[in-house]
């Protein structure tokens, strides 16, 4: 009997599973860590684009300025992040007095806290707000009507703050 052993031995084992078949937990723990780096990739680069001034009246209130008829009261509200290495965000709010307990709240300015802060009625509807230190200079004059200010730019890109201003300032970079 010429039986040749070798093509016996090809012809009875079974083909090798798939790779993700023999591991299925580092594939399963691999597939998790991917797209948790793709949500958070997402989430970085998204962000922006559904950024709003939302923290009206939240924070520090640390400077209030009525306008010269009375009709708008301007605040700047200091709101802390990043712990105790991180800073202070600037934020001003304006206040429509519709009645002795009525108002409505429009935020028209964001951006790093610098050191020195004012606020200067030059009309009405035109506020000047100062924000600076010796190295770097957020001061800016708004229409209070139209104009918006965003020291990170996020508001002028937002989908969702689109309709809420019809100027938006930002840094120059």
């Amino acid at each position: 009997m010429d039986q040749n052993p070798q093509a016996t031995n090809s012809t009875m084992t079974k083909p090798r599973k798939p790779w993700i078949r023999r591991h299925p937990i580092f594939t399963t723990f691999s597939i998790l860590i991917l797209a948790l780096f793709a949500a958070v990739f997402l989430y970085f680069t998204l962000r922006p684009y559904y950024s709003t001034f939302d923290r009206s009246e939240q924070g520090d209130l640390a400077y209030t300025m009525p306008s010269p008829n009375g009709e708008y009261v301007a605040e700047i509200y200091g709101v802390p992040y990043g712990g105790a290495a991180g800073g202070v965000t600037i934020w001003v709010d304006v206040k429509k007095i519709v009645a002795s307990d009525v108002f409505t709240v429009k935020t028209i300015y964001r951006a790093e806290h610098h050191g020195a802060n004012h606020l200067e009625w030059e009309n009405e509807n035109t506020l000047r707000i100062e924000n600076r230190n010796e190295y770097s200079d957020d001061s800016i004059t708004l229409n209070i009507d139209d104009e918006i200010y965003d020291g990170w730019g996020w508001a002028c890109q937002s989908l969702r703050m689109k309709n809420q201003y019809m100027r938006c300032l930002a840094p120059e970079k």
